[in-house]
């Protein structure tokens, strides 16, 4: 798998297709192989670019704690290592912290970006259910095997309908999200990270074309907090997947590509 020296580490990446490039980064714990229905429907369009963020994957976890912004920087030291000059965006959760921040303070090498289950963070933000907390503490706890950490995460990250429904493919997000589990450093490193982001205050700044995308059912991070980014961001549109979770993408990832598309094209 290819990789690139940025900043102080080496960032996995893949590329596939053509046309007008498309930057994929994903959330806590997602590696550049957890794109593949996104990166199906949109490599016929175009260059569909994924990676593994630090902290996770083949990407390596660099020595003490690093924030939001740095992972924004690894992001533009990546498309400049592809002669890359400006890309659409699509972030999801913790990838929606990095792109805001990609908006702010790149804002030259972003065309559009869609924010999918993200938040501008802060006290203002609109916070989990504390069942929903004790979950997420569970699986990112060190001393929790890796197995019991992935199945006390899932829950939060579904519709109640997709997980009754949809064994079949759960089983398999499940065996994925065993085998790319992140480190305890580089969970640690992401939740840290995340943890402290706050731009509700900037993001009147953000003047590229903007989608925030949500399911109507996201546990982990309430729908309420896509709206509040649409109004807080000039000009921006808004979108609801119904029915769908905290993993929308997955579980309507036609109806997603297809909103993407039409956003990324028009």
């Amino acid at each position: 798998m290819p990789k690139v020296q940025v900043n102080e580490v080496e960032i996995a990446y893949r590329v596939r297709g053509s046309g007008d490039p498309v930057v994929l980064i994903g959330g806590f714990s997602m590696v550049k192989e957890s794109w593949g229905l996104q990166v199906q429907g949109l490599a016929r369009h175009f260059r569909v670019i994924t990676l593994d963020n630090r902290g996770v994957g083949e990407t390596r976890t660099p020595a003490g704690p690093f924030q939001v912004s740095d992972m924004a920087a690894d992001t533009v030291g990546l498309m400049d290592a592809l002669d890359i000059d400006d890309a659409h965006v699509f972030g999801v959760s913790m990838g929606g912290l990095i792109s805001q921040a990609l908006a702010l303070d790149h804002s030259d090498r972003v065309r559009k970006v869609v924010l999918g289950c993200t938040t501008h963070g802060g006290r203002h933000a609109i916070r989990p259910t504390q069942e929903v907390m004790a979950a997420l503490g569970k699986a990112t706890d060190p001393g929790v095997p890796v197995e019991e950490a992935v199945r006390n995460w899932v829950p939060t990250m579904f519709a109640e309908r997709f997980m009754r429904e949809e064994t079949g493919r759960l089983d398999e997000f499940i065996r994925f999200s065993i085998r790319n589990w992140p480190t305890p450093e580089g969970a640690a490193g992401q939740i840290g990270a995340l943890s402290v982001f706050n731009v509700r205050r900037r993001l009147g700044e953000i003047r590229c074309p903007v989608l925030a995308i949500t399911g109507s059912e996201d546990r982990m991070m309430p729908p309420e907090n896509a709206r509040l980014l649409a109004e807080g961001i000039p000009g921006a549109e808004h979108y609801v997947v119904e029915g769908a979770g905290h993993g929308f993408f997955f579980e309507k990832p036609e109806e997603v590509n297809r909103v993407l598309l039409d956003f990324f094209k028009k």
